[in-house]
């Protein structure tokens, strides 16, 4: 096991769940692409997904880390209020970005002729409810943190 770990670089259960998380992407993609008509199209809005994350989401993800590390820098002299707060905001960000990302042609409108004629439903709902979503996201996350913020200046500090 030490062996194991030197060369491996981290434990058994560590390189088990690797793998099965390989595997279990491996079987999704052999699954996508049995299903699709033109595998080609995926792999062009996944590439286009990525390269989006990356140029839009990461930049913003680090803004709105920066500016809460210095509104909350002041507040609490230790990490775990600064370092709470940051996770309370990226969480719900990032979920947020997730599903726009994700539903970004039905969200804004687009194509809805071929969505009415593949579902019989109109795209028209989607822009607020992903505005309701993000907001009961946001919501429920600053939720927890007044929560956990009362809990944290109870206990002493580390």
């Amino acid at each position: 096991m030490v062996r194991l770990r030197r060369s491996y670089g981290a434990g058994p259960v560590h390189l088990a769940v690797t793998v099965l998380s390989l595997a279990v992407v491996a079987y999704s993609l052999y699954r996508v692409f049995g299903e699709l008509s033109d595998p080609l199209r995926f792999l062009i809005w996944f590439g286009g997904a990525i390269v989006a994350h990356d140029l839009l989401l990461v930049p913003l993800y680090a803004v709105l880390g920066a500016l809460v590390v210095r509104v909350t820098r002041s507040a609490d002299p230790s990490n775990r209020m600064r370092v709470a707060a940051l996770n309370h905001v990226r969480v719900p960000l990032f979920l947020s970005g997730l599903s726009l990302l994700v539903w970004l042609p039905l969200v804004l409108g687009k194509g809805e002729r071929s969505y009415m004629s593949a579902s019989g439903l109109s795209n028209d709902v989607y822009f607020e409810r992903w505005l309701v979503l993000s907001a009961a996201l946001f919501l429920g996350s600053a939720l927890l943190f007044a929560l956990r913020l009362r809990r944290l200046r109870t206990m002493p500090p580390a």
